[in-house]
């Protein structure tokens, strides 16, 4: 049997969490789903055990996936969209940046057991959107140089000279996921290369 379906946000923001859960090098922290269990950051202590480090309030503004990397001592805080073009809205942009800049913030003061000491970790932007064909790339560039535009002015602590995309395609009935960056220094390309093994 054949389903059709959109690339929605939705579909997006799974097909990468199915794709990271995957992997052994990252793991998510906190997913936003649609009638989901969108209340709490968690994370492990030393021994493995996992723990509630964070809880939103009902109506606080959140991001939609927070995903961590021990190894490379980084932490990735995703914006989600349907599409390249809602991303670029500008009140988009405007109220993404200040959802990851707080987020950050709340993120380098948390301190139990739990978090450990990933309050020190670099936090990057990523953006994770669909595509039924592959964005241009100049399109992406100039998005990536909105958001940084716009979050470098909150005097953040976020790196934004990388920001991370995750676009979501499709062949045929198959999910693809295309992974870029905005620049080709060192910590962009390895956060890429994890991704890819």
């Amino acid at each position: 049997m054949n389903y059709t379906y959109n690339l929605t946000e939705e579909i997006c923001r799974w097909s990468f969490e199915v794709h990271i859960k995957k992997l052994e090098s990252w793991w998510i922290a906190f997913t936003n789903p649609t009638a989901g269990p969108w209340k709490k950051i968690e994370s492990y202590n030393k021994n493995n055990k996992k723990g509630e480090v964070f809880r939103y309030e009902r109506d606080a503004p959140r991001p939609d996936l927070i995903i961590v990397n021990d190894d490379l001592k980084t932490i990735i805080i995703f914006e989600a969209k349907d599409d390249l073009f809602k991303l670029n809205i500008k009140n988009q942009i405007e109220k993404t940046s200040k959802v990851i800049d707080d987020m950050n913030n709340i993120l380098t003061k948390i301190d139990n057991e739990f978090w450990n000491n990933r309050n020190t970790y670099n936090t990057f932007l990523g953006l994770l959107w669909g595509s039924e064909t592959l964005s241009i790339k100049k399109d992406i560039l100039k998005t990536f140089k909105n958001y940084s535009d716009c979050i470098r002015k909150k005097n953040t602590k976020i790196n934004v000279e990388n920001i991370i995309g995750i676009e979501v395609t499709r062949k045929n009935e198959n999910i693809i996921l295309n992974f870029h960056t905005d620049s080709d220094q060192e910590n962009s390309n390895k956060i890429l290369n994890s991704f890819k093994s």
